[in-house]
């Protein structure tokens, strides 16, 4: 009996190649798993309230309501009527409910503007997600129609964060009944952020940032490539702009990149030793001085 050879060359490459792709494989499944709780993080925030209501911010005549969407959804806001004509809407962070921008309503309220401060789709609907800017814009331009059938209403202007201001932009690009925009810590370029152009890391890191833009459109349904104020933040001129981004953020939010973009008239406050966030907390006194000062300018608003 011929007792067979054993190919042990052959064998080891086959373990070698099993090896490989078994790390292959993890890696890859790691990659995924973190890029799919990253996306999903983003798009489907949920909602968070920080406050009992704006009555403890010094918002006084503050009233419930619920501006529609042409889908049907009603989103909770609170509104302040105005005192000068001019209304302020107020857009809060990815995840914040209508109560994320109390201070900065309130100091707008002493100076005689209405506010009208809406949820999130997310706050009214749980199994809604986010598009970061761009499916939002939407529910803006019915808050905005919403506000001017307020007969005390004659103008409207954007105040938003983070998500609130890539939303305001968006919106102010399209609707022209928006009359002045201050947008304050947005990001420049979605899809630039989600593929991590400007980002370096390992093997799972670049995984994840090469998987984040489609999983995005899976969750959402719209292109991140779309989601991009830096393309349509030139249509807000004639129209004023009143960009402000943290000393440590501005370079990652593209600041000088958007300003650069916008058409005049156009104004950049980068506030000193400041991240996402927390402008009014930072540097009080200016910021009142300059937004409202710039709504005053921008609205008409004699003093």
């Amino acid at each position: 009996m011929t007792r067979s050879r054993i190919d042990w060359p052959r064998l080891a490459r086959l373990a070698v190649t099993a090896l490989i792709a078994s790390v292959v494989g993890t890696i890859g499944g790691l990659g995924l798993v973190a890029s799919a709780r990253y996306v999903n993080a983003l798009t489907h925030p949920g909602c968070w309230h920080l406050t009992d209501g704006p009555v403890g911010a010094g918002i006084k005549e503050v009233q419930s309501t619920t501006p529609l969407r042409p889908d049907g959804l009603e989103l909770a806001a609170w509104y302040e009527p105005p005192r000068n004509d001019a209304l302020i809407i107020l857009l809060g962070g990815l995840g914040s409910g209508r109560d994320a921008m109390l201070r900065e309503g309130a100091i707008l309220a002493q100076h005689g503007y209405g506010l009208l401060m809406p949820d999130y789709r997310a706050c009214s609907n749980r199994e809604g997600g986010s598009t970061l800017g761009y499916l939002e814009a939407l529910d803006l331009h019915e808050a905005v129609g919403w506000a001017l059938e307020q007969p005390e209403v004659d103008q409207v202007g954007v105040l938003g964060f983070s998500v609130g201001g890539v939303t305001a932009i968006f919106a102010a690009a399209e609707d022209k009944r928006i009359e002045a925009v201050v947008a304050e810590g947005g990001f420049a370029d979605l899809a630039a952020d989600l593929s991590g152009e400007s980002q370096g890391g390992d093997l799972i890191a670049r995984i994840v940032y090469t998987l984040n833009p489609f999983l995005f459109r899976l969750q959402t349904g719209v292109d991140p490539s779309t989601v991009n104020p830096l393309s349509v933040i030139d249509q807000i001129s004639p129209r004023p702009l009143l960009l402000i981004y943290g000393e440590h953020e501005a370079d990652s939010g593209g600041a000088e990149q958007q300003i650069s973009a916008a058409g005049d008239p156009k104004e950049l406050w980068i506030v000193p030793d400041c991240g996402h966030g927390g402008y009014v907390d930072v540097a009080p006194e200016e910021w009142e001085r300059r937004v409202v000062g710039f709504f005053d300018e921008a609205l008409g608003v004699v003093r």
